[in-house]
């Protein structure tokens, strides 16, 4: 792998992670990139988004689904009705998977939840999201089956 595709793979799986965080490891497994390498390029751009979704929850002022009835976004009222009957800790554990990193954040900030508290969910949780999707798609040694040279442009 050269350079530039490698350097275009590092921004793919950082795109992906921002949003959901377990397609960008899942990529980085699949192109067996070593661990930090896949922390590097997932873990810390999510974070980072989460800090974005954070500092638009001060900037921001819209109301919540719960309270205005016009607008119906069926899955934020979904997990803002899990998180009224589990919590915190639950949803920051679903969040990577259920709504993506930026809008868990902006939903905490909004419902007026500790920062500290927040981001520590949330790196615990991205870190075993991610996990999982890179350690099984090392399981699963996909680059046995699917040639990764042959998809990747040469020179």
């Amino acid at each position: 792998m050269g350079a530039e595709s490698y350097w275009l793979i590092a921004l793919a799986m950082a795109g992906l992670s921002v949003w959901k965080t377990y397609t960008g490891p899942a990529l980085a497994g699949f192109l067996s990139l070593s661990y930090p390498e896949m922390f590097m390029f997932n873990v810390l751009p999510a974070m980072a988004a989460g800090g974005f979704g954070w500092y638009f929850g001060t900037v921001l002022h819209l109301p919540l689904p719960f309270r205005k009835q016009v607008c119906f976004r069926p899955k934020l009222r979904k997990f803002l009705r899990a998180w009224n009957n589990y919590g915190q800790v639950s949803m920051a554990l679903l969040a990577p998977i259920l709504i993506g990193i930026p809008l868990f954040t902006l939903v905490s900030r909004k419902l007026k939840q500790r920062f500290a508290t927040t981001f520590l969910l949330l790196f615990i949780s991205i870190l075993l999201c991610s996990g999982i999707s890179y350690f099984g798609f090392l399981l699963f040694n996909w680059q046995e089956y699917i040639p990764i040279d042959a998809l990747l442009p040469a020179r």
